[in-house]
């Protein structure tokens, strides 16, 4: 079984007509990819329903999925489908 890291999802989602947006005010729809952090390597993505962002829960916080993410602040990427 092949594991991919959500931290590499950008170029798939680019190749299913996502592209790149820096907008500040997310829309339905829009995913967001983040890089690794310590102890967690694989990083963490997320989709705004247009309200929060939610990945395998809601996430009440942003689109940083935990404390450690919200201290790290590492980077990321917004993509957005029309």
């Amino acid at each position: 079984m092949v594991m991919y890291s959500a931290r590499n999802y950008g170029s798939s989602l680019i190749c299913t007509g996502f592209y790149e947006v820096s907008d500040a005010n997310p829309q339905k729809g829009d995913v967001v990819v983040i890089q690794a952090i310590a102890n967690h390597p694989d990083g963490h993505m997320a989709m705004y329903d247009g309200r929060i962002w939610i990945s395998d829960f809601r996430q009440q916080y942003g689109f940083y999925p935990g404390p450690a993410y919200r201290s790290a602040r590492p980077p990321y990427q917004i993509y957005r489908h029309d």
